[in-house]
C-alpha cells in the first residue's frame, strides 16, 4: 500500500493505465499515431525498415527486448510480434503475481505437505538467507540451536517478521507495508 502523501496525479495515472488499460490497446495506439504521423516524417522513416527501428523504439521494454531481438524489417509482422510478445508479458506478469501470492500466503501458515513432511519443524518457515548459506556440515547443529522469538514462540534467527511488527519490508516505516 502507498502512503496518502506519494500520491500524485501521475502516479494515480500511472496506476490505473496499468490495471485498467490493456498493453495490447496502448500497442494499437502507438501503432496508428506512428503511422499517421510518418506522413509527416518521410525524411526519418523514409524505409519500412527504419519505420521498424523507430516502432520498436517507441515500445515498452519488456516487449521491446522480446520483438527488438528478431529484427524485423516488415512493418506489419513487427506489429503482430508486438501484440504477441505482449500477451507472453501478460501471460508471464499474470504468474509471477499469483507466485508472489502464493509465497505471502504459505509464509502465513506452517507447511504441511502430504509427502512425509508433517514432522517439519514449524520454526523453519522463516529462515534468513544468511541460515540458508551454511554449508552443509553444519545444518544438523543449526536447526538444533535456533533460539525460540519472544515475539511469535517459533524457533528462528534473527529479526521477527511477524505481523504484529506491522512495518513496510523495505524501509521499516509503519505508515504502510510494501
Amino acid at each position: 500500500m502507498v502512503s496518502r502523501e506519494s500520491v500524485t496525479w501521475e502516479f494515480f495515472q500511472t496506476e490505473f493505465r496499468k490495471k485498467y488499460i490493456s498493453q495490447r490497446f496502448l500497442d494499437q495506439k502507438h501503432k496508428e499515431e506512428f503511422v499517421w504521423l510518418s506522413k509527416y516524417a518521410r525524411e526519418y522513416v523514409s524505409t519500412e525498415e527504419i519505420m521498424c527501428k523507430q516502432f520498436v523504439n517507441g515500445l515498452n521494454g519488456d516487449i521491446k527486448l522480446l520483438v527488438g531481438i528478431l529484427e524485423l524489417k516488415e512493418f506489419v509482422v513487427l506489429v503482430d510480434r508486438a501484440c504477441k510478445a505482449e500477451e507472453l508479458s501478460q501471460e508471464r506478469r499474470k504468474v509471477d503475481l499469483e507466485a508472489r501470492d502464493l509465497r505471502k500466503r504459505s509464509m502465513n501458515k506452517p507447511y504441511h505437505s502430504s509427502v512425509g513432511y508433517q514432522n517439519r519443524d514449524p520454526g523453519n518457515q522463516h529462515v534468513s538467507p544468511k541460515a540458508q548459506a551454511t554449508s552443509v556440515s553444519n545444518v544438523g547443529s543449526v536447526r538444533n540451536n535456533k533460539p525460540k522469538c519472544q515475539q511469535c514462540g517459533r524457533k528462528h534467527f534473527g529479526e521477527c517478521w511477524n505481523k504484529s511488527n506491522k512495518a513496510c519490508f523495505k524501509c521499516g516505516s509503519q505508515d504502510h507495508f510494501i
